[in-house]
């Protein structure tokens, strides 16, 4: 008689760093991340090229500038708010101004060459800022060299400027990336049947960007644009003040600039990216002759672009500086009822920026080492 043969299965796991942990907010982000890669990402679902929109708190607003303070890892962000915002009044400002000359041609509007070289000067005048552009309307677009009564434009029209990691290019010995390489390209220059690559169409999957402002629609009003002035002072000592059509003012809702959700820059810069967008706005239909058809309209946006893992994040409760709404709040492992945590700014997407400060009546204990005795 045979005696039953009994199998022992022993499993043994191991625990590294961190694995004791439960997931939480950053872990969360952090997969939805490193899922989407330039390889998969053009069959990947369209929820998963973007992220929430909570995963980045504190965002810079035009109506809290010098009200509230802007803390230290903000600058970037707010120097992209206001660039974004200055190439909007700019853009709007010399597409008007042909109004302020006697029209003896129709090339005083800026040169198409023009627009390529602003966006590389946006991406080149600062490290944090990773990619520019003005994307216009379908046929809003007008070029200098088309002359004539009758509106010729172009059917798309989209200059952009991003910044190329160079670490592999032969002539970088020592493989690091000079952040001076950029790649000019027209998004506009596209074969008609192709979707995917219409930045105006659904199918273009990553363009809240463009569906933030565009396509306007103002049904021939001519008072829904705010106006600005803009004094000017020429060479001969005389002076002119020009009145012209322009972004939302600061004490408008929504206001001038909008945040997008963070998203994959798919077939592009291939990053998760963040972007702040701004109309420009311009008289059309242009070279009527009848001044009372032609309306104020936002034709065009700029949008100005940062790699979203360069953004810091704060992993400490909500309280006072920390309202929300913050997807990463109270994700910190400071012991709370000893400790108050402290984020500490530079420390980019990545967890553990922050500090845990004893509470008052706790110390270190006498095994750390600290700079007092």
């Amino acid at each position: 008689m045979n005696a039953p043969l009994l199998l022992f299965v022993v499993v043994v796991g191991v625990y590294c760093q961190y694995e004791w942990q439960a997931r939480d907010a950053f872990d969360e982000i952090r997969l939805r991340m490193d899922k989407v890669t330039a390889d998969n990402c053009p069959i990947q679902h369209m929820g998963d090229l973007h992220l929430p929109e909570d995963s980045i708190s504190h965002k810079p607003d035009i109506k809290e500038v010098n009200v509230n303070p802007v803390f230290p890892n903000r600058t970037a962000l707010l120097h992209l708010h206001n660039l974004a915002l200055t190439r909007s009044y700019f853009f709007s400002y010399i597409l008007q101004a042909r109004f302020i000359r006697p029209a003896i041609n129709d090339t005083y509007d800026p040169g198409m060459m023009y627009y390529f070289l602003s966006t590389v000067a946006d991406v080149s005048a600062n490290p944090y800022i990773n990619a520019s552009a003005v994307y216009f309307s379908p046929n809003m677009a007008y070029s200098p060299s088309y002359r004539g009564f009758f509106n010729k434009t172009m059917p798309k029209f989209a200059p952009r400027t991003f910044r190329a990691d160079d670490f592999n290019d032969p002539i970088h010995l020592e493989r690091i990336s000079t952040l001076n390489t950029f790649i000019v390209r027209d998004l506009g220059g596209i074969p008609n049947d192709s979707l995917s690559e219409d930045y105006t169409s659904d199918y273009y999957r990553i363009n809240d960007w463009y569906k933030s402002w565009l396509p306007d629609k103002v049904e021939r009003r001519h008072d829904t644009k705010t106006t600005y002035q803009v004094e000017i002072r020429y060479a001969n000592n005389t002076n002119e003040t020009f009145t012209f059509h322009g972004p939302p003012g600061a004490d408008e809702v929504p206001g001038p600039v909008k945040w997008t959700r963070p998203y994959f820059d798919c077939g592009r810069a291939n990053k998760w990216m963040i972007a702040a967008v701004v109309p420009i706005a311009d008289i059309y239909p242009r070279h009527t002759s009848f001044r009372h058809i032609e309306y104020p309209t936002y034709t065009a946006i700029s949008v100005l672009e940062m790699d979203f893992d360069r953004i810091d994040i704060n992993q400490c409760p909500k309280g006072q500086g920390n309202s929300g709404p913050n997807h990463f709040a109270d994700t910190s492992r400071c012991k709370k009822e000893t400790t108050e945590c402290e984020p500490i700014h530079g420390w980019g997407f990545r967890r553990g920026g922050y500090q845990c400060r004893c509470r008052p009546g706790f110390r270190l204990p006498t095994v750390v080492r600290r700079p007092f005795l």
